[in-house]
């Protein structure tokens, strides 16, 4: 890998190494800058109520300011002790959690990624968009079960689009839609609202929300067809994609495999031309964005700064 850390160079079309404040943003999430202004202009338009309540697959769902606050409000709704753990199962079985997570169950007990006899209950966390095959096997364990579908609001069982199999169900809005903020649960025990959210706040998340939930099939088809575009000029670059996606299942990102790569400076590279990314850590991986908003220009740009990178 050439030093590119502080020469501005022009690559197939691109400047590469930007002084700071000319960086581009290319985020995990579909987000963008005009967002502000077209979510505004929604919620402006929008002749919903301001219940903090969403139906969805059949099913009523509270809104929260972010999935980690649904998260939040999930773990205050068990009732849990200092002593107790949350037991952490993960798509891909690696021992690599979101701070966001872990930290947010430290408010209230402890975590683990085995099953102990402190378990209070148990996090599913579908990575990415690619489910966790086993929740079945993890019912018979008779524990209150907490899906993490942040990344995956569209992805299902297949041939089975609208079950819930958690007790509690948390989502974002911001990981799957052009959105600042939203979060969303689903409790089989009913409604958990979010004390202190505003009617404005609920009216804009639940505005935002329908709109670009209407162009829901759209969006599982670009991001599919992006995530394919993606793994296959990886390929050419000699890197495999880690996650394969199955009948039912959206990817919320693109991680692959890099052996022998120093995936920290990749990191540190991408970041500073505005492409957010990280290491998918406890394993030679990493991941990048793959979403609707994204077209054969963006994976352009990702590639050509992958190709920039390694040669």
């Amino acid at each position: 890998m050439k030093n590119t850390l502080n020469t501005v160079e022009f690559v197939d079309g691109y400047i590469v190494n930007p002084i700071d404040f000319r960086t581009g943003s290319l985020f995990i999430s579909p987000f963008s800058s005009d967002d502000i202004h077209i979510n505004k202009q929604i919620w402006l338009e929008s002749k919903l109520d301001a219940e903090p309540v969403i139906e969805l697959d059949g099913k009523l769902l509270s809104i929260t300011q972010s999935a980690t606050k649904a998260l939040e409000l999930v773990l205050i709704d068990l009732k849990l002790k200092p002593d107790d753990e949350i037991w952490i199962v993960t798509s891909s079985g690696n021992k690599y959690i979101s701070s966001c997570v872990t930290q947010t169950i430290e408010l209230f007990c402890k975590w683990s990624r085995e099953k102990t006899d402190k378990t209070a209950a148990i996090l599913v966390n579908h990575e990415f968009g690619f489910l966790y095959p086993d929740i079945d096997k993890l019912k018979a364990f008779n524990l209150p079960i907490i899906e993490d579908k942040a990344y995956s609001l569209y992805s299902y069982f297949r041939d089975n689009e609208k079950n819930y199999f958690g007790d509690y169900t948390i989502y974002s809005m911001a990981k799957m839609f052009p959105m600042q903020a939203g979060g969303m649960i689903h409790s089989k025990s009913g409604l958990i609202f979010q004390k202190g959210l505003t009617a404005s706040a609920s009216k804009y998340y639940k505005a935002c929300f329908l709109y670009y939930n209407s162009n829901k099939e759209d969006i599982i088809q670009k991001r599919t067809n992006n995530f394919v575009s993606l793994q296959m000029d990886l390929l050419r670059l000699g890197f495999m994609t880690r996650f394969l996606p199955v009948p039912g299942e959206v990817p919320g990102a693109c991680v692959f495999r890099a052996f022998n790569t120093d995936l920290q400076e990749l990191k540190s590279f991408l970041q500073r031309q505005g492409v957010e990314c990280s290491v998918f850590y406890g394993e030679e991986a990493f991941y990048i964005p793959c979403h609707q908003n994204m077209d054969d220009r963006h994976i352009d740009y990702i590639i050509t700064l992958m190709k920039n990178f390694i040669k």
